[in-house]
């Protein structure tokens, strides 16, 4: 696990770095659309490429998910779970939203959590039972209860639900919160784990943009479930992730 969580480091620092010195550097990645709007570049493709060759170069037995490939089985306990570019919009547009995002799966329980987003010179790490850090800093969640003045985090994505995501926009916001769309729901769950946000929602989570969040916000002391108060997974779709002490009352909202 020690040799893997080093891997891990690297590999995300690596990837996260690239596209950074890419956009600093102006170079405009070409784009395709996959579906609905949904668009892969050719950073996306580098990143990834960073990542996997790391992985099966020393740990070529293990699985591996990815958002841009299709899946490698694995031979070991271990799978990883890789978004080599989330917020690819943000990146084509020139925005500072965007990054890398990488977690390790043992048995099917993620274990390890890594999060870089280069322009914004943040690097969130989680180790199952042991807490989040960003920069070498350990993270703690807020601890207010009251919806009234505090950050709401919405994934946004109008095109694809907008009766269930305009719902939660209202509902938390008529309950007092105050809202921010970020164009990464990955980066909305790490403002909760910094405690700068109260709540955040993903209403089309998919596993790759799940798995090393959900855990950080975890291990900073929040709470992540599905909308109807079951322990998170990675193919939950539905998704909130709260300091905890609000969650009940969040999650009657979030139903």
């Amino acid at each position: 696990m020690k040799d893997r969580r080093l891997l891990a480091y690297s590999a995300a620092f690596k990837a996260g770095s690239y596209l950074g010195r890419s956009l600093k550097r102006g170079i405009k990645a070409a784009a395709q659309e996959k579906s609905d709007l949904d668009l892969v570049s050719e950073a996306d493709k580098k990143a990834e490429k960073i990542i996997v060759s790391e992985i099966r170069l020393h740990f070529p037995k293990d699985g591996i998910l990815s958002e841009e490939s299709k899946e490698t089985e694995s031979k070991t306990r271990y799978r990883w779970i890789i978004d080599p570019l989330d917020g690819t919009h943000n990146f084509l547009a020139g925005f500072k939203e965007f990054g890398t995002l990488l977690a390790l799966e043992e048995e099917g329980k993620v274990i390890l959590g890594i999060c870089h987003f280069p322009l914004l010179r943040e690097y969130f790490i989680a180790v199952k039972g042991r807490g989040a850090y960003c920069n070498g800093k350990k993270l703690k969640v807020s601890q207010v209860e009251e919806f009234r003045g505090q950050m709401f985090c919405s994934d946004g994505i109008l095109r694809k639900k907008p009766k269930e995501i305009l719902g939660d926009i209202e509902r938390f916001c008529g309950a007092g919160c105050r809202l921010r769309v970020y164009g990464s729901s990955p980066y909305a769950f790490t403002r909760v784990a910094l405690g700068q946000a109260l709540i955040a929602t993903n209403r089309l989570g998919k596993p790759w943009d799940i798995a090393a969040t959900a855990l950080l916000a975890e291990e900073a002391g929040g709470k992540v479930t599905d909308e109807k108060g079951d322990p998170w997974s990675i193919d939950s779709e539905n998704l909130l992730a709260t300091n905890g002490l609000a969650h009940n009352k969040a999650l009657a909202l979030f139903k």
